[in-house]
């Protein structure tokens, strides 16, 4: 073998395909950015007065006096009924000085979500409304009443309670009673206990107002009142819209009630979505163009708290927490030369209000937001 020849090689290479066009090749880059919805307050959102001392560089300090100090409409309000309500931040948003995060990133997604849901059963001018027509026979309405039931978290016998209490308080109907469901499936049930005596609920407001309507059928929604309750026979519609005035009674029975002020949680992002051509929404008429996930609240790991075991009677009595990790994420294009300098998310119900949020009750969440190249 002449090794020095000019035409020589090893053609043992050539025979098992080492000589073959190679390239390197690595799973693509991840990265993890764990957000805090309480990561909203700043050191420097507080100040020193002569009742609070503020450390400039503890953001722990900051999360936690933040809500009970800081301005709760400082990111925004909603409107519902006739009354102003603070909303959790809509939306909030996080910031800091820096980027949240760096890479050469092409997609991200939420990947796991903990929400800890604090919105009470009954909340004024959302769902504490609950009007009723009176007569003195079951063919004539004489009069109008608007009761206003407490604010809080309920048990049906509870809320049996105070639907009875407030019903008295601004009606003649003194022997009014309203009885908690004992059976699942079961409703509630009203009754005049007076043969002279008549009433049915109502589905619109005394004032003509929408937003007052809304909250009366969400009202209804909430203890369950079906078309009986509203003076409406039989239980099966099939002649359409009714259009006389409804037939007033001594005694009804409503559906089973639903102590969750929403069955669902959108979370809703502009910013993480910006890049995204294709935009998540809904088939309601006025839907978001940002969706990036739904939680429904009684899915996964749901803790109610104060009870033991799992009974789906008192999801919505007290509040809970919904642990969410998806599967298959709702991947977002993003453009790698952009880095994510802040979030925006803000939660929404099924009727696309943003959720209720006040010092009393604080909805808050955390999230893993996933980055891949």
């Amino acid at each position: 073998m002449d090794v020095g020849a000019d035409n020589f090689h090893f053609a043992l290479e050539d025979q098992n395909g080492r000589k073959l066009p190679v390239q390197a090749v690595r799973p693509p880059a991840t990265t993890e950015l764990h957000i805090d919805s309480l990561d909203r307050y700043q050191p420097s959102m507080l100040a020193t007065t002569p009742y609070f001392l503020n450390f400039p560089n503890n953001q722990t300090i900051a999360k936690l006096a933040g809500p009970i100090l800081l301005n709760n409409n400082q990111s925004g309000t909603g409107y519902a009924g006739t009354t102003v309500i603070s909303w959790a931040s809509t939306p909030l948003t996080i910031q800091t000085s820096r980027p949240l995060t760096y890479g050469y990133y092409s997609r991200v997604a939420l990947t796991q979500f903990f929400l800890r849901f604090q919105v009470p059963t009954l909340m004024p001018g959302i769902n504490t409304n609950l009007t009723f027509y009176y007569g003195t026979t079951a063919g004539a309405i004489t009069n109008t009443y608007n009761a206003v039931l407490g604010r809080g978290y309920f048990t049906y016998t509870q809320l049996a309670t105070g639907i009875q209490a407030a019903v008295r308080a601004v009606s003649p109907l003194a022997a009014f009673t309203c009885t908690a469901p004992v059976n699942p499936g079961d409703g509630f049930t009203f009754a005049t206990n007076d043969p002279n005596q008549f009433m049915a609920f109502s589905l619109q407001s005394p004032t003509l107002n929408e937003l007052v309507t809304v909250t009366l059928l969400r009202c209804g929604r909430t203890l369950g009142l079906n078309r009986a309750c509203y003076g409406y026979q039989p239980e099966t519609n099939i002649t359409g819209q009714p259009t006389a005035a409804p037939t007033l009674w001594v005694t009804a029975t409503g559906g089973p009630p639903n102590l969750l002020i929403t069955d669902y949680v959108d979370i809703v992002s502009s910013s993480l979505t910006n890049y995204k051509d294709a935009k998540d929404t809904n088939s309601t008429l006025a839907a978001p163009n940002a969706v990036l996930g739904r939680i429904w609240l009684t899915e996964q790991t749901v803790d109610v708290a104060g009870t033991s075991g799992f009974d789906a009677t008192e999801v919505g009595s007290a509040p809970i927490s919904v642990v969410k990790q998806w599967t298959n994420p709702n991947w977002c294009k993003w453009s790698p030369n952009q880095t994510i300098n802040q979030i925006d998310i803000t939660l929404l119900d099924m009727f696309g209000y943003p959720v209720f949020w006040d010092p009393n009750f604080q909805t808050e969440w955390s999230a893993t937001l996933t980055l891949t190249e």
